[in-house]
């Protein structure tokens, strides 16, 4: 899968974690990425857009407690639906 490409704003008020959650989520509500479409690796993205890994789980941790995607150990993190 491509990276994701998000421009986040490092002197914004909202937390980065939050910026990159939004940015995904709307992706998945826009139809841009696929149902069962596999997320970067946290590390990858991470490394990709130049933030921690904790900041990328946390934001996978908040689309998947909303369940606009799924984890899988071993098998990463997985778009669900769209819940629309």
């Amino acid at each position: 899968m491509n990276m994701l490409s998000c421009d986040l704003n490092r002197l914004s008020e909202i937390p980065l974690y939050e910026q990159l959650y939004s940015h995904i989520k709307k992706e998945i509500i826009d139809g841009r990425l696929l149902f069962g479409t596999k997320l970067p690796s946290k590390r990858k993205l991470a490394e990709f857009l130049q933030i921690s890994q904790n900041t990328v789980e946390t934001a996978y941790e908040q689309l998947t407690a909303e369940g606009y995607a799924k984890s899988y150990q071993e098998k990463g993190t997985i778009f669900k639906h769209s819940r629309i």
